[in-house]
């Protein structure tokens, strides 16, 4: 758990995505939540006891089942936007098996907690911008433009720190089998570059913390991935293994992980085409 500011701590050493607390009066609001329920029974114990008391609130930063699955283990109300709601909500339905068999996989410490996950729906839903108020202390959660439907960030100015979740990370493919918009989430990688932000400690969705001018190499990733999808969707898709293979080499993956991003940049690939595709139709 590393310390960021007076009260706001982060962690980036959990399986899945990095989650984080801002202390306030009488207890916490923790963001995001560990993928796997013994993480996140593992974390709700160490934001506890930080904070002196109960977690009060849990924002997502976008409904992705990393986030989702072990959410309800954190035990409070969760914050969320209304577009993450509704994935969530699909989620729930039984689509969340897959993403949790996956991990079962992976991780077979935690197949028999995985085949029942804590799964909870956000009960307090934004559309734009939420302030939570605890006595004189306030969290704003915003909407934006990011990899995911329904995109949020915590934003602390006073303590210069961000929570952006999926919105940005350094040093490895972003998740974009679902973003919606990537022309938006560009424009807020661009706002995150104005004077504003150029001191703070960005909390990206996943690994190491990262920095304004991290956005820069992202936003290059994301203008590739753009303008390989428009040539395959206008030229056919034989290209597509080959496009793939470039945005792979574009990061310095070891052996072990190379297959997985090679996955991870077709499904980027393909939702870019599918976005494409409904831009000009």
């Amino acid at each position: 758990m590393k310390k960021l500011s007076t009260g706001v701590y982060a962690s980036t050493e959990y399986a899945g995505v990095n989650v984080g607390f801002i202390t306030v009066p009488g207890g916490a609001v923790a963001v995001d939540a560990p993928t796997l329920p013994g993480d996140a029974r593992a974390w709700r114990h160490r934001v506890e006891e930080g904070a002196g008391g109960p977690i009060l609130y849990v924002v997502l930063t976008d409904a992705h089942p990393d986030r989702l699955l072990s959410a309800g283990a954190l035990g409070a109300p969760i914050v969320a936007s209304r577009a993450a709601y509704d994935r969530a909500a699909r989620l729930l339905e039984g689509s969340w098996r897959a993403a949790a068999e996956g991990w079962a996989r992976s991780e077979p410490r935690a197949a028999k907690p995985l085949a029942k996950p804590p799964l909870a729906l956000p009960e307090i839903i934004l559309v734009s911008r939420l302030t939570l108020r605890r006595d004189d202390e306030t969290v704003t959660v915003e909407a934006v433009a990011g990899a995911a439907p329904g995109s949020v960030w915590v934003h602390l100015p006073d303590h210069g720190v961000l929570f952006a979740g999926d919105t940005i990370v350094a040093d490895r493919h972003p998740h974009m089998e679902s973003t919606p918009d990537s022309r938006g989430w560009l424009n807020t990688l661009k706002r995150l570059r104005r004077s504003a932000f150029a001191k703070t400690t960005i909390v990206p969705g996943r690994g190491p913390l990262c920095t304004q001018a991290d956005t820069s190499p992202l936003s290059e990733y994301i203008a590739l991935i753009r303008r390989r999808a428009r040539s395959l969707r206008q030229g056919g898709r034989a290209g597509l293994a080959a496009a793939a293979a470039e945005l792979v080499e574009l990061y310095a993956e070891p052996a072990s992980t190379r297959e997985t991003a090679e996955q991870q940049a077709r499904a980027n690939l393909e939702q870019a085409i599918r976005e494409a595709g409904g831009a000009s139709g």
